[in-house]
């Protein structure tokens, strides 16, 4: 059973102005250059580096090659704090699983392998039980407690009966990223003692002040759910075009369904449930990264659904080009 030491309680508005109260560290100037200097490899690495993966879904797939990234530029993580897809790729790799691990689980999968890890239930409290998916991830993990991994790691929750911010940071691995990820509606939610947990990114999304509350120096705050400068304003619908929405969504196409309404490219009910769930997510990250006041922020904008499992690759390399990006840029700091 998860040992929830950490209930915060918080509002939106006061989660998104945590992190201009707390700064990201007493001299930023001072812990750029140190950065710096690792990744020009004139240094060793004498600071924690702390990372803020972001919820997704399916564009969580993107934290595979931001991990790529800074393992290939040296840098170190020494802490990560993730919410929901955050929370599942984030726990693996401090479990121990390689980049590459990560990433054969993520490519080598189809939709027989998706479908496989659906439970659905007559939706009392949402479609799918997620019961195949805790114990996927438990093998995958190795059956591992969080206070046992190789790097310390924490998943956000939400109690959905009074607002609270829950961080697990004990107990099974599996368990923290199944709640971290138990969308409303879509997946049912974790029950804990008198808790119903719920997905962390719904009044969380990129847990910044998490990592932060564990230590780390450095922190590198990862945004998945990121709007492209020609989508400012849109919902996740519109990042891609008509037939790669009708051509994506075998998971949850209903018997009877209207055809034309799928053939123009339309959701369906589970789709517009989740992505309005996603958009919400979306426009709270936005403001988050910006407020949390994060040394590192890594945006990324997939152009994938959100539900898109069968596009891991485009996530992966899309996470990698913009850590790339962004480190290039920590470099020409003076």
């Amino acid at each position: 059973m998860i040992n929830l030491r950490h209930p915060i309680r918080i509002f939106i508005s006061t989660s998104l102005l945590l992190g201009t109260i707390f700064g990201a560290s007493p001299n930023p100037t001072e812990m750029e250059q140190k950065f710096k200097l690792v990744l020009e490899g004139q240094t060793e690495q004498d600071f924690t580096v702390g990372l803020a993966l972001g919820a997704g879904a399916a564009k969580g797939f993107a934290h595979i090659g931001v991990l790529d990234a800074l393992e290939k530029a040296g840098i170190r993580i020494d802490m990560i704090a993730g919410s929901s897809m955050g929370a599942i790729i984030g726990g693996g790799y401090a479990a121990g699983l390689s980049v590459d691990s990560l990433s054969d689980v993520a490519l080598n999968s189809d939709w027989f392998d998706v479908l496989n890890l659906l439970d659905p239930v007559f939706p009392a409290r949402g479609f799918i039980d997620g019961q195949k998916i805790h114990a996927f991830l438990d093998k995958l993990y190795g059956h591992q407690n969080i206070e046992d991994l190789a790097i310390p790691f924490a998943a956000t929750t939400v109690d959905i009966l009074n607002g609270d911010l829950f961080v697990l940071n004990e107990g099974n691995l599996a368990n923290a990223a199944r709640a971290s990820s138990s969308i409303p509606i879509i997946f049912n939610p974790l029950s804990i003692g008198d808790q119903v947990l719920v997905d962390g990114g719904m009044i969380d999304p990129v847990p910044i002040d998490v990592v932060r509350s564990m230590g780390a120096d450095y922190i590198i705050a990862v945004n998945v759910l990121a709007f492209s400068d020609d989508n400012m304003d849109k919902p996740t619908f519109q990042y891609m075009d008509a037939n790669e929405l009708k051509n994506s969504r075998s998971t949850w196409r209903f018997p009877k369904a209207d055809e034309a309404w799928y053939q123009a490219g339309k959701p369906n009910m589970v789709e517009i449930a989740h992505e309005t769930v996603i958009l919400s997510m979306a426009l709270i990250a936005a403001n988050q990264v910006e407020l949390a006041n994060p040394d590192m922020i890594i945006n990324v904008s997939t152009g994938l659904a959100a539900w898109n499992f069968l596009e891991a690759e485009i996530a992966i390399q899309k996470g990698y080009r913009e850590t790339i990006l962004q480190l290039e840029l920590a470099k020409q700091k003076h």
